[in-house]
């Protein structure tokens, strides 16, 4: 595999306004050890080369299930300034989400463990109190009454202290639906080697679509950002600015809760329905056809064909759907650029036909090949399903990934998008970001000599404005060539 270098800066001040509250933060970091400045023993580095190696593990917590990021890196002590290396990614996940268990958070916390317990025999043991940690909740808890979430994170956190690895104040929350967009664009344009481009011409930099179970998010870097943020879709809640080599970028970025593919289901299921019926009637299942006990926002459902079922009646769903949830469009302001889209855009397209490949490296579709495929599984007979969870969904899902990319983002059926699941055996996500900064936050903290606490501080005196959040450094593929101090606003 290829080796992709990256070194991160973190200021022990970080200067963060939130219009919503005011309050002063603090990362414990533990003090730096006579292990970790030998880079613990001989028998951890590299044989070929004098490499010490080092984890972050990042825990996606997502409505529909929970996975494991456990990012292994190396580094050079022997040269100054030498960056950390992203050599491995091991992925793990369970299921169902951490929602799921909101009438027993102890299970939440049951299935959290058992992905530590998976991420632990690939650490040297050496270097369990030196691996940073995060599990970051998303659409799913968003979804929850806050009394419920903070049972099932309350037990989680209480789990990932006893883990052995390295954890701080925030390790355990619910990640906000603009840094899960902001992350997974970056994650992106890391893999795609485009940040370097982001100085000279933004349109090199890709589109970033992400499609979870209880949210959907769209990110990119706008040419013209005076027409992107309009009346409908102002900055302060579409914007996120990025200073690049001096040269302040702006991001479009938006987090629509409730738009995630398992959200969706339900949105379109009760379209139809009165707010206290539990037995729903769906123009996307065959007539006869009924779902007992289908689960969802702490509900159980009763789902029903009808004797309607056809394409165009569950697209109509969808359509209305979208329009209800008023998805913005974005086709006008994206024209001509490289459009990625991942997470389940990649799963539903490889289980429908639209790509495959053991590498999960995903390829280019048409817009209009989603529809294509809806029209054929929506035909379908109950009997030609197949086995999987998924199955009886296929149309409804295949229908409305269409109607989000067309009614609700204006694209049309010609538009090409990439479809993808993996770049360089990376998986494309938040947290690959998230990786970085936690090894790295950990790591800049350590080399000060008198400083074992990092504070994160509110600034009450604009509430709308907003200031350095997180400071990036990123190298060239040498390793060698400084190119970028990436600056996110929030």
């Amino acid at each position: 595999m290829g080796v992709v270098a990256l070194t991160l800066l973190f200021f022990a001040n970080i200067y963060v306004t939130r219009s919503e509250s005011h309050v002063s933060h603090v990362e414990w970091i533990e003090k730096p050890t006579k292990e970790i400045k030998s880079c613990l023993s001989p028998d951890l580095e590299h044989e070929e080369q004098l490499a010490c190696r080092f984890f972050a593990a990042v825990i996606d917590a997502g409505s529909t299930g929970s996975r494991l990021h456990l990012f292994e890196f190396s580094h050079d002590p022997t040269v100054e300034h030498s960056p950390f290396k992203l050599e491995s990614e091991t992925f793990r996940q369970s299921n169902p989400g951490l929602s799921s268990y909101a009438a027993d958070p102890s299970k939440a916390a049951e299935s959290i463990k058992h992905l530590i317990d998976q991420a632990r025999p690939k650490i040297p043991k050496e270097l369990w109190s030196h691996t940073p940690i995060v599990v970051k909740a998303t659409a799913g808890l968003r979804l929850l009454p806050a009394d419920e979430s903070d049972r099932i994170l309350y037990e989680v956190e209480a789990e990932v202290l006893r883990s052995g690895l390295l954890t701080e104040d925030e390790s355990v929350g619910i990640l906000s639906g603009i840094d899960e967009g902001v992350f997974g664009w970056f994650t992106l344009n890391f893999l795609t080697d485009r940040l370097q481009h982001l100085q000279g011409n933004v349109e090199k930099s890709a589109v970033a679509l992400d499609l979870g179970g209880g949210s959907t998010q769209v990110t990119f870097a706008p040419t013209n950002p005076s027409v992107a943020f309009t009346a409908d879709a102002p900055e302060d809640d579409f914007g996120h600015q990025l200073e690049v080599f001096g040269k302040k970028i702006r991001l479009y970025t938006h987090s629509y809760l409730g738009n995630g593919l398992i959200a969706a289901r339900l949105g379109m299921s009760r379209l139809k329905s009165k707010e206290e019926e539990s037995d729903l009637s769906v123009d996307c299942f065959p007539n006869g056809y009924v779902l007992k006990n289908w689960e969802y926002s702490g509900r159980n459902w009763t789902l029903c064909g009808t004797s309607r079922r056809s394409f165009q009646s569950c697209q109509n769903l969808a359509d209305q759907y979208v329009k209800k949830t008023n998805v913005r469009p974005v086709a006008n302001l994206i024209k001509n650029r490289d459009i990625y889209v991942f997470a389940y855009f990649f799963d539903r397209a490889e289980q429908a036909g639209l790509t495959s490949g053991a590498d999960q490296k995903g390829q280019w579709i048409k817009v209009g090949d989603y529809k294509k495929a809806a029209e054929k599984f929506c035909k379908m007979d109950q009997n030609e399903w197949g086995k999987e969870h998924w199955r009886p969904f296929q149309c409804m899902d295949l229908s409305y990934i269409y109607s989000l990319l067309t009614t609700g983002y204006g694209l049309t059926d010609e538009t090409k998008i990439h479809v993808s699941k993996k770049i360089k055996s990376m998986e494309v996500s938040w947290a690959l970001g998230a990786g970085f900064h936690l090894l790295n936050t950990y790591h800049e903290n350590s080399k000060q000599p008198h400083a074992s606490y990092a504070t994160l501080k509110t600034d009450n005196s604009t509430q709308n404005e907003t200031y350095v959040q997180r400071v990036y450094t990123y190298l060239s593929e040498k390793a060698t060539e400084l190119l970028v101090v990436l600056r996110l606003i929030s």
